[in-house]
């Protein structure tokens, strides 16, 4: 018969422990760990600031495969390409189409800079003119600013030129960024399975397939996110061209469509930017009455836009409140500036999902289990219980 053995008590706490209430020596248990969490995240966060020029392309290389990876899966299904080669060809689509549209707008802007120039100048004259009629400013009032002004340039034109030999910088930088994005999609979109995998398979065995399927609701909420995004641009951009056309500037209507297109990945502060310009193009192109009617229609498509497109098609895949959205995009701004402000809400959606499944609330619980991933990462498992014994 065995031998029953005590329950072990735990070891007992000097009198001066026992003095402190329980509740405060678990607060403080809660403190240090959370002020671990804090200063490791920091700095994280830090290291990665340092390094933008890398960290930034790959975040947008990572947004252009959600894109991209339905494109590539059918043409390796369907055809016969490889992975690899099907990468490729979605690559080289991708550069065509962006290279068409800002050659397309360029072309439209160039042909229509003089005229933009003059009416510029007519707008700004008449301008002058009202305000000497309206608020009684004579010419040398009026010139004395000017005179100012030039005197405040010519003061920080060191400034200037030390700024514009950082454009070389700049340049360098970008060029740099735009090869890490293009080599980090291709590698992404045809091996980024396995780069994941591997990945995973540097965890505890306990944790990789619960990492694994909090990835995929994270990726499956990131998909969601990007997909709504540039049907929601497009849209946003259809509509304000289409009141471009409408106000007798259709020579604008492409030049606006890809401003509008391009900003609205930007939360909050694109749509109000890009719109502006709309309306204050039509302004210096037409009258003030053209612009009052632009504006409303700006107001209208970003209604609409808000009010019936977002919640229609995210639905609840990307479930965040418009405070966590104002207050990502606000600190993502603090951080990172405009960079910042692009990928706050889609790393907030691929966190949130990913979380929502390790705490036991799955976001998407008629995604069914990856039973392939979880066979390898239990092979992986007893290749290593192999070679322990």
């Amino acid at each position: 018969m065995p031998k029953l053995r005590p329950t072990p008590r735990p070891p007992a706490l000097s009198p001066e422990v026992e003095e402190i209430p329980v509740g405060v020596r678990r607060l403080a248990a809660w403190s240090w760990r959370l002020i671990v969490i804090v200063a490791a995240s920091a700095l994280l966060l830090w290291g990665l600031l340092q390094v933008t020029v890398i960290v930034i392309p790959v975040l947008i290389a990572v947004l252009l495969t959600v894109l991209l990876t339905p494109i590539v899966n059918v043409l390796t299904k369907y055809t016969f390409l490889g992975r690899g080669a099907a990468s490729f060809i979605a690559l080289v689509g991708l550069l065509l189409v962006i290279a068409g549209m800002f050659t397309l707008a360029g072309r439209q802007l160039i042909a229509q800079w003089p005229d933009i120039q003059t009416r510029a100048v007519e707008g700004f004259q008449s301008l002058l003119d009202w305000t000497q009629t309206t608020f009684q400013i004579d010419m040398p009032m009026i010139n004395t600013a000017i005179d100012e002004g030039l005197d405040q340039l010519q003061q920080y034109s060191g400034q200037l030129v030390s700024g514009a030999m950082s454009t070389a910088a700049v340049l360098s930088n970008l060029a740099t960024g735009i090869v890490v994005c293009l080599f980090s999609l291709f590698f992404l979109l045809s091996s980024g399975g396995a780069i994941w995998r591997w990945l995973v398979g540097l965890l505890p065995p306990d944790a990789r397939v619960p990492t694994h399927e909090g990835f995929r609701r994270g990726w499956k909420a990131l998909s969601a996110y990007v997909r709504t995004q540039i049907l929601v641009a497009a849209v946003d951009a259809f509509g304000i061209s289409i009141g471009m056309v409408f106000m007798g500037l259709g020579s604008y209507a492409v030049p606006i469509w890809l401003l509008v297109f391009l900003f609205s990945f930007v939360p909050l502060v694109g749509a109000i930017v890009s719109g502006a310009i709309a309306v204050l193009l039509v302004l210096v192109l037409q009258d003030w009455i053209f612009a009052l009617i632009m504006l409303g229609i700006v107001l209208l498509v970003q209604q609409a836009e808000s009010n019936l497109l977002q919640p229609l098609l995210m639905g609840k895949a990307v479930d965040i409140h418009p405070l966590g959205v104002f207050l990502g995009v606000a600190a993502g701004v603090l951080l990172a500036g405009i960079p910042g402000a692009l990928f706050a809400i889609p790393i907030i959606a691929f966190v949130n999902a990913t979380l929502l499944y390790l705490v036991g609330r799955d976001p998407t619980p008629d995604l069914p289990q990856d039973k392939a991933a979880a066979a390898h990462f239990a092979s992986l498992g007893r290749g290593s219980g192999r070679r322990a014994g």
